[in-house]
């Protein structure tokens, strides 16, 4: 891949990170600010769930059939500032529940950002990902702690200020520096991979781990933010936690390649999830908003194995054709249909519960998913199909 596109894709996980730290971690905050209670959060956090599911696996379908990811990736950026400049506008909180659906939706196209790059990187190590993706946390990291800290003096009204202009900014950057490439010329018939007609079972059970998974953090991760602000932290302490865990994902991701010389992709998974677990039983237990948010320090790590390790091993799994299905597939289930249990469930048990059943509850979540997965991925890699050289095509508006 020439260099060009390799910048493009550095800067574009940048770029990603730093709107994303402008709004994501902040959502919930903001919605009990305006007056909705955790049980209310969690039905939108749900709502949100299932809008990033279908929206997700729709755009895929369209990516590996239709419209090229990067085109659809740039119509995101747009749709997404629109929709974040509505956050703010006055009205009901179900109103501003609709609002965030309705963001959720529009941001749906940005995973798509994961099969360009693995697409763009098919010739190369398959590590190159984790050092290109943890730009993202890199821009993230400094994002949360700058917006944290201008929301904590100014308010939360800010957010479609910030978030509007560097959604657009991305946009921009996507748009002249990630080509589309040409499709993929047919191929002879003799030489073709046999066509697959069923999902792999190996898959099937990875799928059903990353759904535990994906619900532990839900529930977790969000109402995290509810704790802090229980035990009296601020804007700018929600802020500090998510950069907390941004600056060990960083280095983490940097030196997956060289884990990955002794360790598959599946034990790193299920270390991930063995690190979460310590952690959420940490977070039952704390009395401290500082120390809470510090131990955000840890999840970083686990996060860090857990994403890389689930997007290498869906790309090994997933025919070759359908690598954009099938980083959404894995995306919808770990971000769209796990949050609505989790959030939905989280939700409900942190408001009649409490926090502390709510934290322990998911430490038996999060250790069924490190168990699935090692049953469930084969313990060697499959056997890579190699893919046609596809030459870039001249650049289209």
């Amino acid at each position: 891949m020439a260099d060009d596109q390799i910048r493009g894709l550095r800067w574009a996980y940048v770029l990603m990170g730093v709107a994303d730290g402008t709004l994501l971690p902040f959502i919930p905050l903001y919605l009990l600010q305006r007056g909705m209670s955790a049980s209310g959060i969690g039905l939108v956090l749900a709502a949100s769930a299932l809008a990033a599911l279908a929206g997700g696996l729709g755009w895929a379908y369209l990516a590996d059939r239709r419209v090229s990811p990067e085109r659809l990736l740039v119509m995101a950026t747009v749709a997404s500032a629109a929709a974040g400049a509505l956050i703010v506008v006055p009205g009901s909180a179900a109103a501003l529940g609709v609002t965030i659906v309705v963001l959720t939706i529009a941001r749906s196209p940005l995973a798509l950002l994961d099969p360009i790059t693995l697409r763009k990187l098919r010739l190369t190590s398959r590590t190159d990902y984790a050092r290109i993706r943890l730009r993202t946390s890199a821009g993230w990291a400094a994002s949360v702690v700058v917006s944290g800290a201008l929301y904590q003096v100014l308010g939360m009204r800010l957010i479609p200020l910030l978030y509007a202009p560097l959604s657009l900014l991305l946009g921009m950057w996507v748009w002249r520096r990630l080509k589309p490439e040409a499709a993929a010329l047919p191929l002879d018939t003799a030489s073709s991979p046999p066509r697959v007609r069923r999902i792999p079972v190996a898959l099937v059970g990875f799928l059903g781990s990353c759904l535990l998974l994906g619900i532990s953090l839900a529930a977790t991760q969000n109402f995290l933010t509810l704790q802090i602000s229980g035990l009296g932290g601020g804007a700018l302490l929600v802020g500090a936690a998510a950069a907390f865990q941004a600056l060990t994902e960083i280095p983490t991701m940097g030196y997956t390649h060289v884990l990955t010389k002794h360790l598959s992709h599946r034990v790193l998974f299920a270390i991930g999830c063995a690190i979460y677990l310590v952690i959420f039983v940490a977070w039952a237990f704390v009395g401290s908003a500082f120390i809470a948010a510090l131990l955000k320090l840890v999840i970083g790590v686990a996060f860090a194995l857990t994403f890389v390790a689930a997007v290498t091993i869906v790309n090994d799994l997933t025919p070759a054709r359908l690598r954009a299905t099938g980083q959404a597939l894995v995306k919808s289930v770990l971000f769209g249909a796990a949050p609505i249990i989790g959030a939905l469930g989280g939700g409900v048990v942190y408001g009649s519960l409490g926090p502390r059943v709510m934290f322990l509850g998911s430490t038996l979540v999060v250790a069924a998913a490190g168990l699935i997965a090692v049953v469930a991925v084969p313990a060697r890699k499959p056997v890579q199909v190699v893919e046609p050289v596809l030459a870039p095509s001249a650049a289209t508006p």
